[in-house]
Formats: C-alpha cells, structure tokens, sequence
C-alpha cells in the first residue's frame, strides 16, 4: 500500500546519487515489504527508469545525499504542450 511517508523519507523527496554528476531520483510511492521498507523512485531526468530502493539505502549517505528543496529538479519532459 502507498503511503505518504515514512520516517524521514516521503513521496517527492529528491536524492542525488553520492557521486559527482550523479543522476537526481525522486521517490513516487513507498511499500512495506519485508524485512526492510522500499521506496519507488524514478529518476528525474528520466520518467521511465522507475526502481525500487531500500529507504534504509536512500538514508545512507555514501550512496544517495538528499536534495535540498532549492536545488529540487523538474522532469525535463511534464507531458504539457507549449508553444514557442
């Protein structure tokens, strides 16, 4: 079941893979399943590159840093139609 957050990671929260350029993932939903909690994300840049990652994973620093709200990033594609 989906749910709007869990502990300190919640649905929109964005994390930068802890390597220099890494790509910016944005968590979509989080499951249950056990013995640890996942978090679906998909990559910002990317819509269709959804994975499931530990939260557990998503709050250790060596390998994702979370994004400032500040430095938050928009997929480069929203599905809107805009003129020129």
């Amino acid at each position: 079941m989906a749910q709007h957050s869990l502990g300190p990671v919640a649905i929109g929260d964005q994390f930068k893979l802890a390597t220099p350029n890494g790509p910016i993932f944005e968590v979509t939903k989080i499951r249950h399943m056990s013995p640890v909690d996942h978090a679906l994300i998909t990559k910002v840049r990317d819509a269709k590159s959804e994975r499931l990652i530990a939260v557990t994973t998503l709050l250790d620093h060596h390998f994702y840093l979370p994004v400032a709200p500040e430095h938050r990033q928009l997929p480069d594609n929203d599905g809107i139609l805009r003129g020129i």
